[in-house]
């Protein structure tokens, strides 16, 4: 029997931590922890599949404990699902700029938190043993399929995991215009209930990472988003 997939609940409230892990299921291995130092603690001695925050917590922010989860070469990559009860649209906003994959309002529909987490889990397993092969694309943006690793010019990008299948997508169907809710369902399938502007605050994020090659993402205003290849002159310049 597979080991189950290892899950950590950060919530300062003890009930929720309960109910979170609950909706989870029974196949996650469920951990909580109450402040964001606790939280840092079990990173630095476990792994896990994905974490669960809560972005009100007693000893630092929740995006602040994001960030800090992001920074860190050995957290970077695990996938992070905010269940908040601040979930105006600039606080999504600014969960999805601070690298979090997935975003929930609470009180949330119990059924909806275990399709959401189920459908994060599979779209990570997908990432580390992606079926489409992404080889070096004219010597500037490398991406490494069998690592899902990216690097431009040499220098490593320390993408998310859904910033990374965003990334890819758009690599995939290179010159083609690829729409927002297509790519929010292809991340979280059929019917996800993520805003238009979640995926601007991913891409916004990504552009950033890229740095010199940013333009190779291109906004078709009002529809969504195209993979170009970089300028010549970038491809054949050397850092």
């Amino acid at each position: 029997m597979a080991e189950a997939k290892r899950v950590l609940i950060v919530d300062a409230d003890p009930d929720a931590r309960r109910r979170t892990a609950e909706c989870a299921g029974p196949r996650l291995a469920c951990t909580g922890a109450a402040t964001a130092a606790e939280a840092l603690g079990e990173l630095r001695s476990d792994h896990f599949a994905l974490i669960v925050l809560d972005l009100m917590l007693p000893d630092l922010s929740g995006l602040g404990l994001l960030r800090l989860i992001r920074e860190a070469p050995e957290t970077a990559r695990i996938p992070v699902f905010v269940v908040s009860a601040q979930a105006s649209e600039i606080e999504r906003v600014l969960a999805f700029e601070a690298g979090a994959d997935d975003f929930l309002a609470k009180p949330y529909y119990a059924p909806e938190l275990a399709v959401r987490v189920r459908t994060l889990l599979r779209a990570f397993d997908a990432l580390v043993q992606p079926s489409t092969p992404v080889g070096v694309l004219d010597g500037t943006l490398q991406i490494d399929a069998g690592s899902a690793r990216v690097a431009v010019q040499g220098r490593r990008v320390p993408l998310t995991p859904t910033e990374y299948q965003i990334l890819v997508t758009l690599v995939a169907e290179k010159g083609r215009v690829v729409r927002r809710r297509d790519l929010i369902e292809r991340l979280f399938g059929p019917g996800a209930h993520q805003s238009d502007r979640a995926v601007d605050a991913h891409v916004k994020s990504i552009r950033r990472k890229l740095g010199a090659a940013r333009d190779v993402l291109e906004t078709v205003r009002g529809v969504g988003y195209r993979f170009c290849e970089p300028p010549a002159a970038l491809a054949g310049h050397t850092p």
